[in-house]
């Protein structure tokens, strides 16, 4: 049976240390963005401003009506230079005959690579005004000072925290094999 050195076991544990979180940083990635720029009320046969960001540089973006099945009303044939600084506004034409409501414009590319490919959408209101902002949630007047962890669940992590870094630095040392003082050489008077 081959044993591992405790150099290579100690390397490779480093490595897959620096690893793991930069694959997981890299994995999130932004997500595209998709809105009206002024007013999203219009009447049919109108247009709307939209503005998109984030897009892959490399593929055309179609807005489509109400799905990403649904028609497409409008074309952007390159958001560039590159994916995540990609940037764009068009005029989106309306249909004549469309229902009046709310519909909604949706974003897609046929670029399935970091964010393309994604959909995105942005709500629309034909011949209908904007339901209004929801009033914004009453903010506490004071504050309670029982909430949050209390001191004693605080020193309790800590303690935790230094005996799993103790058991790895005890199990680091036993796998470096580390070995007592050098006996005497020779030649040396005892």
């Amino acid at each position: 049976m081959r044993v591992l050195s405790p150099r290579r076991v100690l390397v490779t544990v480093v490595a897959l240390a620096v690893f793991i979180p930069a694959s997981v940083a890299w994995a999130c990635v932004g997500l595209v963005v998709f809105t009206t720029t002024g007013s999203a009320t219009v009447q049919p046969g109108g247009t709307v401003e939209v503005f998109g960001g984030e897009f892959a540089a490399e593929q055309p973006v179609d807005v489509h009506l109400d799905s990403p099945d649904g028609p497409v009303l409008a074309t952007f044939p390159s958001p560039g230079p590159s994916t995540m600084t990609s940037r764009f506004t068009l005029e989106v034409p309306i249909p004549d005959d469309i229902s009046p409501g709310e519909h909604f414009l949706v974003a897609m590319q046929e670029h399935h690579d970091m964010n393309g490919g994604i959909p995105a959408r942005a709500a629309i209101y034909v011949d209908a005004e904007e339901p209004a902002a929801p009033a914004p949630a009453a903010r506490p007047t004071s504050v309670l000072a029982s909430t949050g962890p209390s001191p004693v669940s605080l020193v309790l992590i800590g303690l935790a925290v230094a005996v799993v870094a103790l058991l790895v630095a005890a199990g680091a040392r036993s796998m470096t094999g580390r070995r007592g003082p050098a006996g005497p050489t020779e030649g040396a008077e005892a």
